[in-house]
């Protein structure tokens, strides 16, 4: 199971590289860029681990995991988002998010895995998201919104981060203690893992038009 996990962590990044003919809007660059960046920390972090047995420097790469994760994420939602206010909150929330991946890291007395800092990405992922659903809600919308990218990599990160947000804060204090508990974070761990990035290999299929070439007397598609 730890295998897949790595696999599939993978697999988003493979999809843009094989559709790159469909990343044509800011949005869905933004989305590419993080599938290299979290490749490229998961492929130094599997082998750190597993190839160099080094977990002191691999629980520094997670570290970095969260904070490049939390931080393009935030960029990616607030070019979603409409409401100004709301948007700033996201965007300076990068900076302090990362302040305080940093705090913890300097606390940690033993090196570990950063359960705390990943609870309080998905608390604050999951807010914003759900506050994104939200305006949608507002909104006359003339397509489904099941035909944009932008639904289903929401869809991953709920369930991503409602799945992980109990786990990590249970974790904390179970999981170098007790192997039964371990066996069941590896479990719900892997399982949340890999239908977030199934839903984001999704996401990456859709076909969208930059904004730059829709027109606004292009005909409605009333159906």
């Amino acid at each position: 199971l730890k295998y897949l996990t790595y696999v599939t962590e993978l697999l988003p990044f493979f999809f843009c590289i094989i559709f790159l003919n469909r990343i044509v809007t800011k949005e869905k660059k933004v989305f590419f860029l993080y599938t290299i960046l979290i490749a490229i920390l998961v492929i130094v972090g599997f082998s750190l681990l597993y190839l160099f047995e080094s977990p002191e420097n691999y629980y520094l790469v997670v570290r970095v995991y969260i904070a490049i994760e939390y931080s393009l994420l935030a960029y990616f939602f607030s070019l979603y988002i409409r409401n100004r206010f709301v948007k700033n909150i996201l965007l300076f929330s990068q900076i302090a998010f990362i302040l305080f991946c940093i705090y913890d890291f300097i606390i940690e007395k033993v090196p570990g895995l950063p359960f705390v800092p990943a609870s309080v990405e998905h608390m604050i992922l999951l807010c914003f998201i759900v506050y994104y659903f939200f305006e949608v809600m507002q909104e006359t919308v003339i397509e489904p919104i099941y035909q944009k990218a932008i639904f289903w990599i929401s869809v991953a990160f709920i369930i991503n981060s409602s799945g992980n947000f109990f786990l990590f804060l249970y974790s904390k204090n179970s999981y170098n203690d007790d192997d039964v508990f371990r066996r069941q974070y590896t479990i719900i761990y892997t399982t949340v893992t890999v239908l977030k990035n199934l839903l984001l290999c999704i996401s990456i299929l859709i076909k969208e038009r930059s904004q730059d070439n829709i027109s606004p007397h292009d005909p409605i598609d009333i159906d």
